[in-house]
């Protein structure tokens, strides 16, 4: 009998093995270095006539459980981050931070990615970096960095101030299947042959 119950504790414990208990930790530090850039990972969105019970989420170790962030429940691994300006609530009708800010294109607010800070999400299918002021990416850590990342299927790089240039590193991803480029600076005609 106790042969028994204890094979039934071993099944259990097994069947237990494979779920994660959270998020892992270099892609939770890796979160804690982006942070800075992106002031929205880690909290809920407030919104205008919003009672201000937001709930911060910041002091849970497991990022999983992140606004913006969703994990595979099977790894723990991040596997979309939604790092795009939130969306304000007025009386009318929702208005996109991104298009209102962008239309007053504050150029000191602008600033360099560093598009490798994102190497250490390896299961990342989907990423928005909409709305974020990037004027581009610093020298050698560009946006063509993100190809190593072999599940990113939609990438949204909308409302930034990115130009023609952002083109050039477009070449190489193998897993995408939406890209999004809207507001982003392009000019003139585009070839995407």
């Amino acid at each position: 009998m106790e042969s028994k119950g204890l094979t039934i504790v071993l099944i259990v414990l097994s069947l237990g093995a494979g779920l994660c208990d959270g998020c892992l930790e270099e892609e939770r530090l890796a979160l804690f270095q982006l942070k800075p850039f992106f002031h929205f990972i880690d909290h809920r969105v407030q919104y205008l006539n919003y009672d201000d019970s937001v709930e911060e989420k910041e002091s849970s170790s497991d990022c999983c459980e992140w606004e913006r962030v969703v994990c595979n429940p099977t790894s723990g691994r991040v596997t979309h981050l939604s790092l795009d300006v939130p969306y304000v609530e007025t009386s009318y009708d929702l208005v996109d931070i991104v298009e209102y800010n962008y239309m007053g294109s504050q150029e000191e607010n602008y600033w360099y990615l560093n598009a490798s800070l994102f190497l250490p999400f390896v299961e990342l299918q989907n990423l928005s970096i909409r709305g974020n002021s990037v004027a581009g990416c610093i020298a050698n850590e560009g946006i063509k960095i993100l190809s190593k990342l072999n599940n990113l299927e939609s990438l949204d790089l909308s409302f930034n101030n990115l130009g023609n240039n952002i083109l050039q590193q477009l070449n190489g991803f193998t897993s995408l299947k939406s890209l999004r480029l809207q507001n982003c600076g392009l000019k003139g005609i585009v070839d995407m042959r």
